[in-house]
């Protein structure tokens, strides 16, 4: 099979930055049967580019993907927040850049069975800038009826 018909395939179902570029680098780093050069003209990427985004998937995993503006603050003082904290946080802001900062402790403790203090998530929230992975199939929580309509649409997916 010829790579550059499967990228661009490929390509028409990918819903965020992070999943395209998971798939530019995937064949170098299962497969090694090709150079980064090569996959750069087979996804029509420059070559530097595609040599960046391996070197950083190899010394941070997916969270090197992220664009390099992305990265979570932990608190400065007192207990650190677990990592597992850190990369839910970092998932539901690419879903959703509208939570409140309590919504957001809830989540957590329903979830991760961890109690945050709403300032601590204020504090990890904000610096970032996560791009949005674009519409969902559920919809936009702003456009539904009523704000209970919309909560429980929510819920559901968790």
């Amino acid at each position: 099979m010829d790579a550059l018909p499967d990228f661009a395939q490929l390509q028409l179902h990918f819903v965020d930055h992070v999943q395209r570029r998971y798939e530019v680098i995937r064949p170098l780093g299962l497969l090694g049967d090709r150079t980064a050069a090569q996959r750069a003209e087979e996804t029509q990427m420059p070559p530097e580019t595609v040599r960046d985004l391996t070197r950083r998937f190899r010394q941070h995993g997916m969270l090197g993907l992220f664009p390099e503006h992305t990265g979570l603050l932990s608190p400065s003082r007192g207990k650190q927040v677990p990592e597992a904290v850190v990369e839910e946080l970092t998932r539901l802001k690419a879903l959703y850049h509208g939570f409140g900062y309590r919504e957001l402790a809830r989540i957590l403790l329903c979830k991760l069975e961890y109690r945050i203090d709403a300032k601590t998530v204020k504090r990890l929230w904000q610096p970032s800038a996560v791009p949005g992975q674009g519409a969902l199939p559920f919809g936009d929580y702003h456009h539904q009826a009523t704000r209970p309509q919309a909560r429980l649409q929510v819920i559901k997916l968790y």
